[in-house]
């Protein structure tokens, strides 16, 4: 049972939705974020939240679609988040098949939009945060969109689509926020034609969307769960915790089919390494005093055989 500061939490980004998971320093005032968990015997109260549409794919469909209706232009799209130089065709309706993305009140007939990146890092930052609404009511902590969350607490390993995109960037070493940043900033000021020749065998959507996924992935931990210069520094971005690939669907697997024991394992009191040999010498002893035993038996019942003879 370890002290409640060493419990490790969770943040995962999917793609359609995201999720935080921790044991706070205080009571949890919502019930609805709240659930009990029995793991070797101590009972835990955690705090947990699921935020759906916010995960990374359908976060970056709302982006585009958010910078479609602020468009002067409905043909007409500039990414702020794509490299400057990239340009596509998309169309109204794969823009708007999503029940995540909220549509124009007066919708047009499909029709195709050309959208052209800038690579503008304070731009992309600036639109990402317009999918959040930040604000929270009096006398109550939240995360984002007026969900109750108590302050962050502890160490947290972020995994799934928050290790991957930092990972691409080579920033899930430890490095500071400020590190982090900059590097982010850099590659998001870079044109497409740089990326494609620094990342020759990424994929090309991959590539197009690193820098929104970036920036999305900051904006969801800084202003959306609340993480600072100071506690960024217990985020460990993993892949694998001893080995095994880290998951939402793991730990609901795990949990679903009663996995997970509740209560302790029963104590196994071993010997001590010198009770051991002593043991192990004993009982060879008693095995070759058996052997000599059986042997004078046999032999003085065939001696007893040839005297009858």
């Amino acid at each position: 049972h370890p002290p409640a500061e060493d419990v490790v939490g969770a943040l995962d980004l999917g793609g359609a939705s995201t999720q935080i998971t921790f044991l706070p320093a205080i009571t949890i005032d919502d019930s609805t974020t709240r659930a009990l968990l029995r793991l070797y015997g101590t009972n835990y109260s955690i705090y947990t939240h699921s935020y759906l549409c916010y995960g990374q794919k359908q976060a970056l469909k709302m982006l585009m679609a958010s910078l479609h209706q602020g468009s002067p232009s409905p043909q007409q799209v500039s990414h702020p988040c794509y490299p400057k130089g990239y340009q596509e065709t998309v169309t109204t309706t794969d823009l708007y098949d999503s029940p995540c993305v909220r549509a124009p009140s007066t919708p047009s007939p499909a029709q195709n939009i050309t959208v052209t990146g800038t690579g503008d890092p304070a731009a992309c930052s600036a639109a990402v945060q317009k999918l959040f609404n930040f604000t929270c009511g009096a006398n109550r902590t939240c995360g984002f969109n007026g969900v109750y969350q108590p302050p962050v607490r502890g160490q947290f390993f972020a995994f799934s689509g928050l290790y991957y995109n930092l990972h691409f960037l080579n920033v899930t070493g430890g490095q500071s926020l400020s590190s982090a940043n900059a590097t982010i900033w850099q590659f998001c000021t870079s044109s497409w034609e740089k990326v494609q020749k620094d990342f020759p065998t990424m994929n090309r959507t991959h590539l197009r969307d690193a820098c929104a996924a970036n920036s999305y992935s900051l904006t969801l931990l800084l202003r959306g769960y609340k993480f600072n210069h100071k506690t960024w520094l217990n985020i460990h971005f993993v892949r694998q915790v001893t080995n095994v690939d880290a998951g939402w669907t793991l730990g609901y697997m795990l949990n679903l089919t009663n996995m997970i024991p509740s209560e302790s394992p029963q104590r196994v009191v071993g010997l001590q390494r010198s009770n051991w040999i002593a043991a192990t010498v004993l009982l060879a002893i008693m095995l070759i005093l058996i052997f000599c035993l059986l042997t004078v038996i046999c032999f003085q019942k065939k001696h007893s055989g040839y005297e009858n003879l």
